[in-house]
């Protein structure tokens, strides 16, 4: 027997079968928020701004990501940890390069290393290392660090009164120049 559908019925199939769909993923356990899961946050980048804190997650993804705040140089820069990580294995190292942008590349302005080490509750927590090798050029015969100030070293000052663990990583950073401000225009996860 061949059944022939008409318009009318048609259209309440295409309006009934998104809410069956929706009834079959609750009945499994499935909800649309684990469909559509992002990256764990690495870590959360905070400035104070108009005597506000302002506070972005970097999640652990690759590739280059603008920051909501490009062009916003700060005078103090946090970062903390992010998502707790529930594993068996510890999770990967991971190096957060950020950038000031200076055209077709960036300058590179702060590298901080992220390593995870358990907690008493058995879970992963991201602690950070900052990466105190300044980048170096070569101009003429001499080797010079890339960020200068009308001749003045940009040296990273690491603020704040968090103490290391005893491979060096920090719970929390707070940095910053101790020629000025610094921008934090984009970053990379590797």
């Amino acid at each position: 027997m061949i059944r022939f559908l008409s318009r009318g019925s048609l259209a309440k199939k295409r309006t009934v079968l998104p809410s069956v769909i929706a009834v079959m993923l609750a009945l499994l356990g499935v909800t649309p928020n684990l469909l559509a899961a992002s990256a764990p946050v690495l870590m959360v980048l905070q400035h104070a701004e108009a005597d506000k804190l302002v506070a972005t997650k970097i999640e652990v993804k690759g590739g280059k990501v603008l920051s909501p705040d490009a062009g916003k140089p700060q005078q103090r820069w946090v970062i903390r940890a992010g998502d707790l990580i529930q594993s068996g294995e510890q999770p990967a190292d991971r190096v957060v390069r950020f950038y000031k942008d200076t055209g077709s590349e960036g300058t590179p302005v702060i590298i901080v290393k992220v390593r995870y080490f358990r907690n008493s509750e058995g879970r992963w927590v991201p602690k950070f290392q900052l990466n105190e090798e300044p980048t170096m050029v070569r101009r003429g015969d001499r080797w010079v660090p890339l960020t200068t100030t009308q001749g003045v070293t940009n040296l990273i000052a690491q603020t704040g009164n968090t103490l290391p663990n005893a491979e060096g990583y920090y719970p929390s950073l707070e940095i910053g120049l101790t020629t000025g401000a610094l921008a934090i225009d984009f970053w990379v996860v590797q």
